[in-house]
Order: C-alpha cells, then sequence, then structure tokens
C-alpha cells in the first residue's frame, strides 16, 4: 500500500506495511524478534486525547477474552506518539469485502451477524457500550472468523460521551439536536442491523422516512430478515431488540455459508487464506478438502455462537416467561400446600424451604458439566440428566446436538461451569426458579476426523433465571430466561 506517511519507530517492534487509515488513526502491520504479529494504532496528533482514547479502548475490553472481540494488547509510545497493539486480523474488513465482491449471500450475512450480536451481549453485560459498530470495524481471521474491533469510541454506561461513530451506521439519537446524543445499547444494535442491511444491498441504509423498503431492494429477501432490520432500525431506541434477541433472531434465518475473503484481502495475505486457492496446481482432492473445511469452518462460527444458553432460545417463541407468584408460596403451611408426590420434599415449611433451596442448587452446580457430556458426545439420552423432557431446554439442546451431528462437528474440550448466585425461589414444593452464572471455558471444535476448524479462547460468562421442576429423579431444568 503507498502511503506519504514515514512508518513510526516502534521499540522493540519492526514495522511491516500500513493496514489502513482512517479520519482520527493510522493501522500498522508490526512484528515481534519472535515473529508475532499485531495492529499497531497511532492515532492522529490532531486528534484531541489521543492517549485517552487508546485508554478507553484498553479499559472497555479489560480482561475479557472473547473469540468475536478484537482484544488489545497494550499501549506503546512510537516517535509518531502513543500507539495501540491489537490482535492482528489478516483476513481484512466486512467493508473491504462487500466493496470487492458486493453484497453477501444470506447465509454469509448470518456467519457475520450472529457472532457480532453475541460480542455485543458480552460487553453490553459488562457495562459497556461499543459505539462504532460498523463494517470498517469487523475485522476476519483468515480461517473467517468475524471479530470486532475498534472500542476507541466506546464508553462505559455512566462515562463520558465519545464520537459519533461511523456516518450512515450511527444511530440517529446520536445526531438529533445536534449531537452528541445519549450513547447507549440500543445504539449499537441501529449500528448492527445497519451492518445486516449494508451486508445484503452493498450500501448503508437511509433514516426511516426516506429509506426504501428492504424487500423492492431484494425481492426474495424472507420476511423474518425485514422484521428484525426494521426493528433495529426504528428510530424509537427503546422499541429495538436487544443484542441478544438479535443474535437468536438472526441465527434462524437460514444455514450459516462461509465467507470467501480473497476479493477484499490485501495481496500480502491472498494466499493465506484457506476461502480460496486458485492454483492450478492443486489436486482435486485437496480442492475437495479445502471445500469442506470452508463449511465447515463457517457452520462451526455459528453453532459456537449458538452454545451460549441465549442463542439456541431455551425460551421459546409459544413459552413466554410466566410472572412468579409472590415469595410467600415459598412458605406454604402443609395444610395449604399441594398434595404431596414421590418427588415432593417433606417436613415443616423452613425444612421444605431449606432441603429444596439445596437440592436445586446442587441441581444447578451438576447443570454445567452434564450439558457439556451431552453436547460432547451427542447422546440423546444425556439430555434427560439435566432438563425436563418436552421442555423448551430440552428441545432447544436436541437441535443443538442434531446441527453438530448434520454438519459432522464435535466438541472437544468443553468446560460449562454452573452456579446460582441468589436467592433460590420456590414457587411450590415442585417449581422453583433461581439466578445463574454460567461459564463456558475455552473449547475447540472438529470435524468427525479429529481436524480443528475453530477454537474458541473463553470465558464466555452469562447470567440467567433457570426455572427447574421436580420430578422423581430429581430437579430438571425446564426453562431459561436472560
Amino acid at each position: 500500500m503507498q502511503t506519504t506517511t514515514p512508518p513510526p519507530d516502534v521499540p522493540g517492534w519492526e514495522v511491516v506495511r500500513e493496514l489502513g487509515r482512517g479520519a482520527n488513526s493510522t493501522v500498522w502491520l508490526v512484528t515481534d524478534a519472535e515473529g508475532t504479529q499485531a495492529a499497531l494504532k497511532i492515532p492522529q496528533r490532531r486528534a484531541a486525547g489521543p492517549v485517552s482514547v487508546l485508554q478507553t479502548e484498553m479499559r472497555a475490553v479489560g480482561d475479557l477474552r472473547h473469540e468475536h472481540v478484537v482484544r488489545p494488547l497494550g499501549v506503546v509510545e512510537t516517535d509518531a506518539g502513543p500507539g495501540l497493539l491489537s490482535e492482528y486480523h489478516a483476513g481484512g474488513s466486512l467493508g473491504s469485502l462487500v466493496r470487492a465482491a458486493g453484497p453477501l449471500p444470506l447465509g454469509q450475512v448470518v456467519t457475520v451477524l450472529v457472532p457480532m450480536a453475541q460480542a455485543l451481549q458480552v460487553l453490553h453485560a459488562r457495562g459497556v457500550v461499543h459505539g462504532d459498530v460498523s463494517p470498517g470495524n469487523i475485522l476476519f481471521t483468515v480461517q473467517g472468523r468475524p471479530a470486532l474491533a475498534d472500542l476507541g469510541s466506546s464508553r462505559v454506561l455512566g462515562g463520558a460521551e465519545h464520537r459519533l461513530g461511523t456516518p450512515g451506521f450511527s444511530a440517529p439519537e446520536l445526531y438529533d439536536d445536534g449531537g452528541p446524543g445519549r450513547l447507549d445499547p440500543a445504539a449499537d444494535l441501529y449500528s448492527l442491523a445497519a451492518v445486516g442491511w449494508y451486508a445484503l444491498t452493498g450500501r448503508a441504509p437511509s433514516r426511516t422516512a426516506s429509506r426504501a423498503p428492504l424487500p423492492m431492494i431484494l425481492p426474495e429477501v424472507p420476511g423474518d430478515v425485514v422484521d428484525l432490520l426494521e426493528a433495529g432500525l426504528g428510530e424509537d431506541p427503546q422499541r429495538r431488540p436487544g443484542a441478544e434477541h438479535f443474535a437468536v433472531a438472526a441465527y434462524r434465518w437460514a444455514d450459516p455459508q462461509p465467507l470467501d475473503l480473497y476479493p477484499g484481502a490485501a495481496a500480502e495475505v491472498a494466499r493465506e487464506l484457506p476461502t480460496r486457492r486458485r492454483a492450478p496446481t492443486v489436486s482435486r482432492r485437496a480442492q475437495a478438502r479445502g471445500r469442506r473445511r470452508r463449511v465447515l469452518t463457517g457452520a462451526a462460527a455459528v453453532v459456537a455462537a449458538a452454545l451460549a444458553w441465549g442463542a439456541v432460545g431455551f425460551l421459546g417463541p409459544d413459552d413466554p416467561p410466566s410472572a412468579a407468584p409472590p415469595h410467600a408460596d415459598a412458605r406454604a403451611t402443609p395444610e395449604t400446600a399441594p398434595a404431596a408426590d414421590p418427588g415432593a420434599v417433606t417436613g415443616g415449611p423452613a425444612e421444605v424451604t431449606a432441603e429444596a433451596t439445596e437440592e436445586v442448587r446442587a441441581a444447578v452446580a451438576a447443570l454445567g458439566p452434564a450439558r457439556a457430556e451431552a453436547l460432547t458426545s451427542l447422546d440423546h439420552g444425556q439430555l434427560a440428566a439435566y432438563s425436563l423432557p418436552d421442555s423448551p431446554a430440552f428441545a432447544a439442546d436436541a437441535a443443538l446436538q442434531q446441527q453438530l451431528a448434520d454438519r459432522d462437528l464435535r466438541f472437544q474440550g468443553l468446560d460449562l461451569r454452573t452456579r446460582v448466585t441468589g436467592d433460590v425461589t420456590l414457587q411450590d414444593p415442585r417449581h422453583a426458579s433461581a439466578p445463574v452464572e454460567s461459564r463456558i471455558g475455552p473449547y475447540r471444535t472438529v470435524s468427525s476426523s479429529g481436524d480443528a476448524v475453530a477454537a474458541s479462547e473463553g470465558p464466555l460468562v452469562e447470567r440467567l433465571t433457570v426455572h427447574l421442576r421436580r420430578t422423581g429423579e430429581g430437579w430438571r431444568v425446564h426453562r431459561i430466561e436472560p
């Protein structure tokens, strides 16, 4: 890439080439003496508070390790001013891919949007708003795994405001009344919907009043795609879907397809991409293996995202949450309590509550390892060890097992831990609910032949409400709520 800006001098690092530049910063590819590559972002000297911007990005991610969030490595001093080292994603950006290849098929859009919604869900749960979700900030590894980059415009909820993001992808409320307006999670969801529109059409969406209906641009687009994107692009922030809802809905659009990154990748890295091999010397057998690996990798990215409890939709569309009865119901006397059954606890009210509470806590602690065993073995019978047959929880994990089997994928090294984080609520001796923390550790997704097709660095931490029912064999999960 030609540039009139001389490369910076970075102690301990060698500058390889310029990766790109924007209105406020230039990004360079650098490598150290051990061959480790990183991206170095140096804000323009004229930009206000460059050190503050870099520190904002470091604080926003903190100790988070998420496979779909680009991890900053630290702030370094250069002769051009302070710079931020981050993980290097050689596959280019969504913006460069769409500019080079044109609009993407729906299955490829699913491969991009679902992990991005999952990344936003994790950031929002940490109280962080990204602030600039845009095609240029969605980067790919050479294997086609997307990751959300550039948290320099982010803020912790309640903190200071920052810049307005990328024109065409920023929520309208940020510009109303002269801006900058209020930056909250709903603004990120507007941007994510705008990214989806862009990936499907090749251009950013206009404001609602002047935006052509998506079916006029893409007559074949499914109605559920239109509904989700229009909801995300709504003028009223309160009516936009949350990140988890967006991930679940987009996951249902279509089967994921692997991304062909070749058109948008730099010439220097094109030969590293497994998504296309143009050399005529490659055998047909090798080409077949490459095609199969691309399909597996694309499928693994979305299946891995669906491993999160919220993404698989344990709370089905036909099973809305019911209001919990008053907590006083848990103190029902033997005269007012339901008739006893083989699975019910016995004893006085205090004994009933204490014993049942401990049983629920034990059942939740066993839930994570039991689910890991079921999803690793793909043994349908293992689902009954922790979930109630015919329940939304059972159906969701049965569907995930089937998706893995259909795509010839397996989880390897899957470690799930679950624990109760607050008070257990007993609606009656057979129904309980509890706030739960679920932690998914690092694991790999492999094919049946043992080839690794994706890896999750983890951990992913979710906080959920688990609803359980008591059976003759103990407490079992009925449904999960975010």
